[in-house]
């Protein structure tokens, strides 16, 4: 109850100097949300507020129910999100410490720094029937070897795979690359039709979806559609895998994604019109909305997510590259008005764009803290100290002073919540901000990725995306800063080049983890490569006869989500009165399985 006070007196102290009526509402519903959450968490009478408990899972019985049908919709990295949904590998992704599970290995051994022996599940088939095995295993990384993703250093340390026998493999290395594991769950296995028709992909990014068809080893057949980091169809179909491995999973017959759906009528489908959505990330304003909706239920839960701001130091604007422009930025940007307001208290402060909640990013920030936390910008006299350092560049840059620096901002019309507080704030410090509106992320991404090679057609100085984890690893967001690749758009730094070469090297139980990731993360720091934002939670909103515990990351296990008999693919009639009450919302705590 304290903290949720806390949360509103801070909302009100920036609601001070924001004074929008767009400010005044959200402070509303950030005073009634809390209100809510307030009276859960101390178990008062949740009558006096009218919320219900979640009975969806009475009628579950952990198995799939024949004709079972949900809608989802991912706006951010959907073919991470449900990649290992079609598609599988050695180990998967996993709520735990480590980040990993086995899933067509059932055992590893590391022989050496270099060398890793896998032994495989037995009985596996791919979709189409054939059969798994270590010959299917050796195919694979022979296509693998000639066009493999490049956002790790696999591209680089990998050498060749050899079949010990019918169930075992072994992986050599290059040299010693304490990340082997992780990227292990991105190597997916395909039959000998699709190696043949596509190949690996060879591409910035992992997952490879590119044709539906019976091609893969995961729980669901891709049946319609394509989904990869830089392109998609508007949707896709997944239907249940007959040959899975495991008889247990998946739990529904049919999935339908969506890719392209605005956020307005997304929201809408899940609220208001039962059975057009069932599963969707919900922008923190709609949280008081979609306890109150007669179809849907809110959950809210820890993450490893992360805003990914791009500063455009290789074609952006020239006073760009210089540290001190970048640090007034950042010293512009109030995190605290931006988690209050923007965010609704849905996250954590972050020094710089690495969420804490990675294993071991708490402990190498916890000497640093966020520029506007420090010192207010909403003071006039930092306010006024963050125009004259923009003003002095700028007349070093030949520019007039009296006009506002003009700066370009690509954003994901998903984001527009986040990034017109942005907006508000760099205007504070004579910054006019254009924002310039795309649709889906792969319009982002088309531009980013090009960046690095002088190819975006698009010219922008900022650029946003959901860089939400997908390995429980800080790389899914440190991999951003490295030099050399396609995702950076930072330029040369041999400092920063070497701390990521030793990251890779390194193991998260290693001593030297730790004291590396400090010396990284301080340097990012002082250089304000990126704009740093809060990191936010995960904030779902489901039907309410759906029922799914959700990762802190980007990753889905569709399998997993389950239906009552009350769900509108499965039931007979209207949907019943008494359920359409408001539901006591689901909150994950922090912690792993």
């Amino acid at each position: 109850m304290f903290k949720s006070l806390s949360y509103i007196f801070k909302s009100l102290k920036s609601l001070a100097v924001l004074t929008s009526a767009r400010c005044i509402i959200q402070c509303a519903l950030v005073f009634i949300l809390f209100t809510l959450l307030s009276a859960h968490t101390l178990g008062q009478d949740i009558n006096r507020i009218g919320l219900r408990p979640d009975t969806s899972r009475e009628t579950m019985k952990g198995y799939r129910k024949p004709g079972s049908h949900i809608k989802v919709f991912l706006p951010y990295l959907p073919y991470l999100a449900i990649s290992h949904s079609v598609n599988a590998g050695l180990v998967r992704p996993a709520n735990n410490q480590r980040g990993w599970e086995y899933d067509l290995a059932v055992s590893h051994k590391r022989i050496s720094d270099n060398i890793y022996e896998f032994e495989l599940r037995q009985g596996v088939k791919f979709q189409d029937g054939s059969p798994f095995d270590a010959d299917a295993v050796i195919m694979n990384m022979v296509y693998f070897k000639k066009q493999p993703y490049t956002y790790t250093a696999i591209d680089r340390v990998y050498d060749r795979a050899e079949k010990i026998s019918k169930y075992k493999v072994r992986f050599y290395l290059k040299e010693k690359y304490g990340f082997f594991l992780y990227d292990a769950m991105w190597m997916h296995f395909y039959t000998q039709t699709y190696l043949e028709k596509y190949g690996w992909n060879g591409k910035p990014t992992a997952p490879n979806l590119a044709a539906p068809g019976p091609y893969s080893l995961g729980p669901y057949v891709l049946t319609k559609g394509y989904v990869e980091g830089n392109r998609n169809s508007s949707t896709v179909e997944l239907v249940a895998n007959k040959y899975y491995w495991n008889p247990n999973v998946p739990k529904v017959d049919k999935i339908t994604v969506y890719f392209d759906l605005k956020t307005d009528t997304a929201i809408s489908d899940l609220l208001e019109h039962e059975g057009r959505l069932d599963v969707m990330p919900l922008p923190f304003s709609f949280e008081l909305p979609t306890v109150l909706s007669e179809y849907a239920k809110l959950l809210r839960s820890p993450s490893t997510n992360n805003y990914s701001v791009h500063i455009n130091m290789i074609s952006g604007n020239p006073l760009l590259r210089v540290r001190e422009v970048r640090e007034a930025i950042n010293k512009a940007i109030d995190q605290e008005s931006l988690l209050m307001l923007s965010m609704n208290g849905e996250g954590e402060f972050s020094p710089t764009m690495v969420s804490p909640n990675f294993y071991g990013v708490r402990q190498a920030s916890s000497h640093l803290q966020s520029h506007s936390l420090i010192e207010s910008p909403l003071s006039w006299p930092v306010r006024k100290q963050l125009i004259n350092t923009i003003k002095k560049h700028q007349l070093d840059s030949d520019m007039n002073p009296e006009k506002k620096l003009k700066l370009k901002f690509l954003v994901q019309e998903s984001f527009l919540f986040l990034v017109k507080d942005i907006k508000y704030f760099l205007e504070l410090i004579h910054i006019d901000l254009e924002l310039d509106i795309v649709a889906e992320e792969k319009d982002v991404f088309n531009q980013l990725l090009n960046t690095q090679g002088g190819l975006n057609t698009t010219q922008y100085d900022f650029l946003i995306w959901g860089n939400y984890d997908w390995i429980r690893h800080p790389w899914t967001a440190l991999f951003v800063y490295r030099p050399n690749s396609v995702w950076s758009t930072i330029g040369q730094d041999q400092i920063l080049q070497n701390y990521i070469s030793l990251l890779f090297k390194t193991a998260i139980d290693e001593a030297e983890y730790i004291p590396l990731l400090r010396s990284m993360i301080e340097h990012v720091y002082h250089q304000n490569y990126m704009l740093f934002l809060p990191s936010p939670n995960k904030v779902l909103g489901l039907n309410k006869e759906v029922y799914y515990t959700p990762r802190p990351s980007a990753f889905i296990p569709l399998w997993e989500i389950e239906v009552s008999d009350n769900h509108w693919s499965l039931r007979q009639g209207d949907y019943p009165i008494e359920l359409k009450k408001p539901v006591i919302i689901t909150h994950t705590r922090p912690g792993v399985d």
